[in-house]
């Protein structure tokens, strides 16, 4: 599932969320296996394809280690593939792909411009502070005629 909340559309977790919540509260919890047939189904319905970095179910259990990673495999983060019985599971903090993305002039803002993982909560905060900055930015090279992206002010902005 934590692989799934990372390709799959808000609808199908939410289809699954419920399902997997109903089969427990009715005595019948799902099986690995029955989750991993949904979580196949669903994502042969939503056209991912079993060779993207999107497809969660087909590279479960396989070793990567012989595999040409697929094109799209920087834009999402690693699969888990197991986790310990007993333990906490955790993941990276840390996630920065940002690079990928960014071209000339760009600017981003709270979870995208910051390597906090977005569910570290932290992103609002961090995002209007990051808006108020820019905002400061464009008024200072406004105020002296100049551009913004040549503001010696701004330049960590938009390096």
């Amino acid at each position: 599932m934590v692989n799934a909340a990372f390709r799959l559309p808000a609808v199908s977790l939410r289809y699954l969320f419920d399902r997997i919540l109903e089969a427990h509260s009715e005595g019948t919890p799902f099986t690995h296996a029955q989750i991993h047939q949904e979580i196949a189904w669903r994502e042969r319905s939503h056209g991912i394809d079993s060779n993207s970095a999107y497809a969660s179910t087909t590279t479960v259990g396989t070793t990567r280690e012989d595999v040409i990673p697929p094109v799209d495999a920087e834009s999402l983060p690693p699969l888990v593939t197991s986790i310990q019985p007993e333990t906490m599971a955790s993941f990276p903090v840390l996630f920065n792909h940002t690079e990928s993305y960014l071209g000339e002039r760009s600017v981003l803002v709270g979870d995208a411009a910051h390597t906090v993982h977005p569910l570290a909560g932290q992103g609002l905060n961090m995002g209007i502070a990051d808006v108020e900055c820019l905002w400061r930015c464009i008024e200072n090279a406004l105020r002296e005629g100049g551009d913004v992206g040549e503001s010696a002010s701004c330049s960590f902005l938009l390096s």
